[in-house]
């Protein structure tokens, strides 16, 4: 067994994690690009093993929360939307020597703004597709201070309405540290 395999964590074990990240641009059609520091965490659980190339495992994201003041929008709130639905997400070995992870973050969530453009109620809108954070050059897992950074663009629209985009999350620099 690799240094790497060795390394990997129990399957069943809940990994919680604290996280946060600045100067993120979100786009909202009606204001432009409105700038946020968002803290908060996520918890995964171990699933299964990976058995193509140099092995890994399969993690359940259990829960996910970030939330950034703006004092244009209120409290902007990222929640995890359906559990079920969500992909698992990857912990793959990248390499042996030295060990090397590469984790994929597949995640849908809800993103609830606390006083939208134009006034009214809180806007609550979703991920018009699964988003993916991504960080390929873990010395070690659990990450320890840890950057992952968003794949692509993540389109957001009223829940129920996924070709009404009216906002995107267009970064999401996340620095993500174990919480033993």
């Amino acid at each position: 067994m690799s240094s790497a395999q060795q390394r990997l964590p129990a399957i069943g074990l809940e990994i919680p994690c604290s996280s946060y990240a600045v100067n993120v641009p979100l786009r909202v059609d009606v204001l432009g690009i409105v700038t946020l520091d968002f803290k908060g965490g996520w918890k995964v659980r171990v699933e299964a093993n990976l058995a193509a190339g140099l092995g890994g495992v399969r993690l359940k994201v259990l829960g996910l929360e970030w939330s950034a003041d703006s004092p244009v929008l209120g409290t902007v709130t990222i929640r995890q939307a359906d559990v079920d639905v969500t992909p698992l997400s990857l912990l793959e070995i990248a390499s042996d020597q030295p060990p090397k992870y590469r984790n994929t973050m597949f995640l849908d969530f809800t993103v609830t703004i606390e006083r939208p453009p134009g006034g009214g109620s809180p806007l609550v809108l979703s991920n018009t597709k699964t988003a993916k954070l991504l960080n390929d050059n873990l010395p070690l897992y659990p990450p320890q201070g840890n950057v992952y950074q968003l794949q692509e663009p993540v389109d957001l629209a009223p829940i129920g309405a996924p070709n009404q985009v009216v906002a995107a999350l267009l970064q999401f620099p996340l620095t993500v540290t174990h919480n033993p």
